[in-house]
């Protein structure tokens, strides 16, 4: 346990690290922690109370930049292999003519298809914590799918009886693409400001607390006070643990004996995140 008291209290800490340090007692009340780092600390009966959590301009601005990245990046690579597809296309139609566009649209109608379909569990395996590679996959992506959609309807107006049919791989690789698109603003919006991730919080004080964006993740957080605290939506609690809290400090413990049981302490936790 450390003797030092530590007072941040009413002071704008953004973008701090305070990784693996022991804060216990710390006065973080007022304080603005956008941006802070306390994955691993020791913050045991901390006090955050009034005190703000979230992105800061910073972290939105890198996010947004990640976009950017991922976007010319990929569409360096796309030109590239744009000329070296064109070319193996033009080939494969002096060779076979219209039964080739033909089988080409049939196939890219379906794989997009697949794609749009299974769409939920494909991004179910990505990365849900944003940072600044994970954008750029999902920008290189979003690139890839849009480019994708105008060469398929330039192709379905180049002529010829085959090409027609790839309007329907370019209607199913728009509604992918329009997925995409809305699944990278959900990514920069959605990403982690604050991180409590692996903190010891025991007997913390959020009261009043406005907490957005934040990572509670394997937090430990029996005894934490949330009166009046404000959650977001975007806030993880991924394997945190809570035996019990007070409403108010040291008082009105909830559950007022014993402790949660199982999945309880998540079931608690959805009447207070707001959208």
């Amino acid at each position: 346990m450390s003797s030092q008291t530590y007072d941040y209290k009413d002071q704008n800490l953004q973008n701090q690290s305070f990784v693996g340090q022991d804060l216990t007692g710390a006065d973080f009340s007022g304080a603005d922690l956008r941006g802070c780092d306390f994955t691993r600390a020791t913050l045991i009966g901390a006090n955050f109370e009034r005190s703000t959590t979230g992105q800061t301009p910073q972290q939105i601005n890198n996010a947004i930049l990640s976009v950017i990245i991922g976007m010319i990046v990929m569409i360096v690579i796309i030109v590239i292999l744009s000329f070296l597809i064109v070319t193996i296309d033009n080939l494969l139609f002096s060779w076979f003519g219209e039964i080739y566009r033909k089988i080409a649209s049939i196939l890219s109608s379906v794989f997009l298809f697949l794609l749009y379909f299974f769409q939920s569990v494909i991004m179910d395996g990505f990365p849900k914590i944003s940072n600044f590679l994970g954008n750029a996959v999902i920008a290189g992506l979003t690139t890839i799918m849009l480019l994708l959609t105008l060469g398929f309807i330039g192709i379905s107006f180049s002529g010829g009886s085959g090409s027609i049919l790839f309007l329907i791989a370019a209607v199913i690789s728009g509604m992918v693409t329009s997925k995409l698109f809305t699944w990278l603003m959900e990514a920069i919006k959605g990403g982690i400001g604050t991180s409590f991730k692996k903190a010891n919080l025991t007997g913390a004080n959020f009261s009043h607390a406005l907490i957005y964006n934040t990572d509670f993740s394997f937090a430990l957080l029996t005894g934490i006070c949330i009166e009046g605290w404000l959650v977001d939506s975007l806030t993880i609690f991924t394997k945190s643990q809570c035996e019990y809290l007070y409403w108010q400090s040291q008082q009105e413990r909830y559950p007022q004996t014993g402790k949660f049981q199982d999945h309880e302490w998540e079931k608690f936790l959805q009447k207070f995140i707001k959208n």
